[in-house]
């Protein structure tokens, strides 16, 4: 069995021996007689690090041993110096005891359960069983900075099962011996398997991103310590770039924006009804007295307005009415027919015009990328066809 000596978060380097190294499918699964490495539980992910020249990649643990996945193999019987990655641990414990110290405010407050739990790469995800106000969140929220501030111990401990009788604490699971309590003094007592911080300074501030409804209960992302850094930096970025983009102080780019979006719906309602005019003229000016096959090119027309012309079209012919759209690379279409099934002609028409769409047996449509010469050759030959069938 090892030895584990991540109960001392603290602890990062350390020596031991190797028991066990055999190759796996992702690399070489080690174990040690004494470990820091923490296994993934309790929502958070294994540690990683380096055990002498190899690098570890993950720590699990199966059949009750603590596994240490890694890159190159080490022989039995070898002592090893072996390192915790310390920013990656630090940040994590930081989310997790952020995590704890948020959620001991939250239940104090409501009674409400942590009955979801994940420790991504950049936040952490917390699903509440019930649903809590943005009000009474962010109030949850500020006494948990204070907290932060007033840098309160985190303790580890692990009570007889008479000792634990007589302690209220949040869990998961019904649990009755082994059970590793995490402690913030007088906030928050709950059993967790994983390391945390020794103290709530040390988790530096924690900040709620959002809040939804999910599943009858609050979904929550939060970020905390060192991760929150980043998450601010990155939003400071983003909202000095819409600053300059805006030409508006940061506090002001909101109205800059609203401002914007509203002057951008005005020019998109303008452009709607010149399109709508310009369809309506070239319905006016639609004639097909022999009520042949006719196509029709259009330009700065949307589909929304193709389709308006494309209807009045296949009322002038006894064949098939289609409207082009001009585009960088070929053509869009809209194909009409009161008469003929499109779903059997439009794979012709695709094949000859190199195209691809399709559609109902009354209209298809899609994108070819042959040039109007073809295009005029197609229809002269579909009517030349109509004309030797009649």
């Amino acid at each position: 069995m090892t030895e584990k000596l991540f109960d001392d978060s603290s602890l990062t380097a350390f020596e031991a021996k190797v028991t066990y190294c055999e190759k796996c499918g992702k690399g070489f699964e080690m174990t040690l007689d004494r470990s820091a490495f923490f296994p993934e539980g309790g929502g958070q992910k294994g540690d990683i690090g380096s055990i002498s020249s190899a690098k570890v990649i993950d720590t699990y643990e199966k059949n009750g041993k603590v596994i240490h996945l890694c890159d190159s193999p080490i022989e039995t019987g070898t002592i090893v110096r072996c390192q915790v990655d310390e920013p990656t641990r630090l940040r994590r414990m930081q989310e997790h005891s952020g995590e704890h110290l948020l959620m001991g405010f939250i239940h104090n407050k409501t009674g409400f359960d942590n009955v979801g739990f994940h420790l991504g790469s950049s936040d952490v995800t917390l699903d509440l069983n019930g649903e809590i106000s943005e009000e009474l969140l962010f109030e949850c929220e500020r006494l948990a900075n204070e907290a932060i501030a007033a840098d309160i111990p985190v303790t580890i401990s692990y009570p007889s099962p008479g000792e634990l009788s007589a302690i209220t604490y949040r869990s998961k699971l019904e649990m009755t011996e082994n059970v590793r309590l995490v402690t913030i003094e007088e906030i928050d007592v709950c059993a967790c398997c994983a390391p945390h911080v020794r103290s709530t300074g040390m988790i530096g501030i924690i900040k709620v991103l959002s809040s939804e409804r999910y599943k009858g209960g609050t979904r929550l992302h939060i970020v905390s310590g060192m991760d929150a850094l980043e998450v601010f930096r990155e939003k400071l970025a983003a909202v000095s770039s819409v600053s300059r983009l805006l030409s508006a102080k940061p506090e002001k780019i909101a109205a800059a924006a609203e401002r914007l979006l509203n002057e951008n719906n005005d020019l998109k309602a303008r452009l709607n009804a010149i399109e709508k005019a310009r369809a309506q003229e070239l319905i006016e000016s639609l004639d097909n007295p022999e009520r042949k096959s006719f196509f029709l090119l259009t330009h700065d027309l949307d589909r929304i307005h193709m389709r308006s012309v494309a209807n009045s079209a296949v009322k002038l012919t006894d064949g098939v009415a289609c409207i082009f759209g001009e585009e960088e690379q070929g053509y869009s279409y809209i194909l009409v027919s009161d008469t003929l099934p499109l779903r059997e002609f439009v794979r012709e028409f695709n094949k000859a015009l190199v195209g691809k769409g399709g559609g109902t047996d009354r209209m298809a449509e899609g994108s070819i990328s042959a040039d109007r010469e073809a295009i005029e050759n197609y229809f002269s030959s579909l009517n030349k066809r109509s004309n030797d069938n009649v």
